[in-house]
């Protein structure tokens, strides 16, 4: 009698993973990789062999620099290899048999990579490659974008599903500012899992993130490897290394140890598949980030108008205008102001920097005029549309059609060309008829240089490069306002110039460029600067006429200063008499005269808005040597900086004692000389 005995669940998912143990699905023979840095090559990689089969979690560890993304970069084919193979094994699967194509990584060309990458590769960065400005939904849908693959309901419920799996479905239209780093790494996974692909590599997916936090992304990953997904993850984090199937070390290119654990699969087997699932679906609590306060404050200061905007660019209104903006945040210890009161505005074809120290609020600023975060109080109008009127759907929308945004690290896609990332902006928003979004992207590739470079992988070019394609993406929807946040940081001097002149020249088409920068070489080239500082207003004015004093000092000579409005004509200053006050020019003009008993009233000099008065005998003594009245043509407005505060903080700051003290003697010594050619 034939007796049959039932195979319990974990013996039949135990002999199936061994089946598909015994499947290779990626290979690697004699990989080198050199890079070219000056007479001699450096060797990144040097003659890898690897053998990875399907169903592995496999572990890549080293230092910083041994050639682990170099590695990672080969496999997915986004660098061009030195020498060597890369094959990747599909395998379909029919009723009898099971077959397998060899798709060779390291020969094909461009087009066919990105095809084989969209269906069989799924790829996790340690710094999320999340655009910021789609929402969670969105972003996981990209890939099925660009594989051809995307229908607009069944890519929605897929990626929909996907955030449920990651965790994070409750979340799906937020907007990746709006959630904290953790949960943006599973969004970063969700998206790579959207096209099925059997092979999923992670470049440092935890690195970023604090451990409670690491320990519920790794859980993931381990749960996709009982899916039947292939992983291949590099981290620094010793403590994950039990934990993978294999573990290999790579040292200066080489691999150094190899060691097999096959710890992952034999935990599942104490737990259920329901279980595992649900440790899936229901993570244990994470850290969430709290958004530290950027404590800032804005100051517009008009050093020039040499721009001049091409007939038919200028408008009716202001580009950008902030009205009384507060933003603060909460968190346990309190409330921190990010911004206090902030009232700005901005005309169409201005070229404007935002400077200020690390931390004083300039990117909360960026955040406000996207329309990326919330203000707490006031007004946020943009070509002529109070933003936060609308919904998050509309104003997604009005952002991508009417805003360019560059940012410091690119965030170019990286498996995507730079025609394809151009692209990206046009078919979101619908805008370009879909057969033209390709000659608009190269149009836009050349304007900037690279249309040479339009097929080509973010990867395979320098980071100046890779900052011009970052602009003619933003330029995709021909948005009349591009903000860009330290474009220039990670650029050398020359790359960085390229910028700057793009910029330039965008602002005489009538675009409004707004620029955050630490850098002072860039202030000098814009129209307009915009100081933050402390939550609160620096005033132009005591900015322009006293720029040596550090931004604290502003503020508090900004606190101090009373504006007054003369008529025109009207005497201010008396000669002779005792000055009170250091003078500051807000608009207007003043006229500088010295008086004779005898004789008429003699002009010797005017001045403008930005400049001065009074200093000569602030600093150094005895009454006023000349009198000073408000222009005849107009009124004019002044700031009044009391005696004691000035003194006060002219003495906090020699750099301005300094250059106060040259300038107060350099106009007593002209002032005597004119005054005795006079009389």
């Amino acid at each position: 009698m034939n007796t049959t005995v039932a195979k319990k669940p974990d013996e039949i998912f135990e002999r199936d993973l061994t089946n598909r143990k015994q499947r290779p699905i990626l290979k690697m023979h004699e990989v080198i990789k050199a890079y070219t840095t000056g007479e001699d090559p450096f060797i990144a990689l040097g003659g890898i062999n690897l053998d990875v089969t399907t169903g592995e979690f496999l572990g890549i560890t080293g230092k910083s620099g041994a050639g682990k993304t170099t590695l990672l970069n080969m496999i997915a084919g986004v660098s061009e290899i030195t020498s060597g193979e890369v094959i990747f094994y599909g395998h379909t699967s029919g009723k009898n048999n099971e077959t397998f194509k060899k798709f060779p990584i390291h020969a094909m060309d461009e087009d066919t990579l990105a095809i084989w990458r969209g269906t069989n590769l799924g790829i996790v960065y340690q710094s999320f490659e999340l655009i910021p400005t789609l929402n969670l939904v969105e972003n996981v849908m990209l890939p099925q974008d660009f594989s051809g693959a995307y229908h607009p309901i069944i890519s929605k419920e897929h990626a929909l599903e996907l955030l449920e799996l990651v965790g994070i479905v409750e979340h799906a239209y937020k907007i990746p500012a709006h959630i904290s780093g953790g949960q943006k790494q599973r969004v970063a996974i969700a998206r790579a899992l959207v096209n099925d692909p059997p092979l999923i590599i992670a470049d440092e997916p935890t690195g970023n993130l604090d451990s409670v936090t690491a320990e519920n992304i790794f859980q993931i990953f381990e749960n996709l490897v009982t899916r039947g997904k292939t992983i291949i993850m590099v981290t620094h984090d010793d403590s994950l290394v039990e934990r993978f199937s294999r573990r290999l070390i790579i040292s200066d290119g080489s691999f150094v140890e190899s060691s097999i654990i096959y710890p992952s699969i034999s935990k599942q087997k104490t737990s259920s598949k329901n279980e595992t699932k649900e440790k899936l679906i229901h993570p244990s609590a994470e850290i969430t980030e709290i958004h530290t306060a950027d404590i800032g404050s804005i100051t517009a200061i008009k050093t020039r108008t040499r721009r001049e905007v091409r007939s038919g660019h200028a408008k009716d209104h202001p580009a950008i205008v902030l009205r009384d903006v507060v933003k603060i945040y909460e968190n346990a210890a309190g409330q921190f102001p990010a911004l206090k009161g902030i009232d700005l505005q901005l005309d169409y074809g201005q070229f404007i920097s935002i400077v200020g120290k690390s931390g004083c609020g300039k990117s909360t600023l960026l955040n406000m005029i996207t329309g990326i975060d919330y203000p707490t109080s006031g007004k946020v109008i943009v070509g002529n549309e109070d933003i936060y009127r609308m919904t998050e759907s509309q104003r997604a929308l009005w952002r991508g059609q009417n805003l360019g945004v560059v940012f410091q690290f690119f965030q170019l896609l990286p498996t995507l060309t730079l025609l394809e990332n151009t692209m990206l902006p046009m078919d979101y928003c619908k805008v370009y008829d879909f057969h033209e979004r390709p000659k608009r992207a190269l149009e836009l590739l050349e304007l900037v240089g690279l249309n040479d470079q339009a097929n080509h992988l973010p990867g395979s070019v320098s980071s100046g490069q890779q900052q011009s394609a970052a602009i003619a993406r933003a330029l995709a929807t021909d948005p009349p306002i591009i903000l860009a946040d330290e474009p220039t940081g990670n650029l050398d001097s020359r790359s960085a110039a390229v910028i700057l002149r793009l910029f330039e020249k965008l602002t005489t088409q009538g675009k409004t460029i707004m620029i955050v920068t630490h850098d002072p070489s860039i202030t000098r080239r814009t129209d307009q600067t915009v100081i933050l500082s402390d939550g609160e207003i620096v005033d132009q004015t005591v900015a322009r006429a006293l720029p040596l004093l550090n931004h604290s000092q502003m503020l508090q000579a900004t606190h101090q200063a009373e504006k007054q409005v003369f008529s025109p004509g009207a005497l201010i200053l008396q000669q002779g008499y005792p000055v009170e006050h250091f003078f500051m020019i807000v608009t207007g003009e003043v006229d500088i005269v010295v008086i004779h008993p005898e004789r008429q009233e003699r002009k010797l000099a005017r001045l403008g808005p930005g400049q001065f008065f009074g200093e000569v005998e602030l600093t150094h003594g005895g009454n006023s040597i000349a009198g000073v009245r408000a222009g005849a043509s107009g009124c004019v407005e002044l700031a009044l900086l009391p005696k004691d505060e000035f003194l006060a903080l002219v003495d906090e700051s020699q750099p301005t004692k300094e250059n106060l003290w040259q300038t107060a003697k350099s106009r007593k010594d002209e002032n005597r000389r004119q005054t005795e050619a006079a009389w």
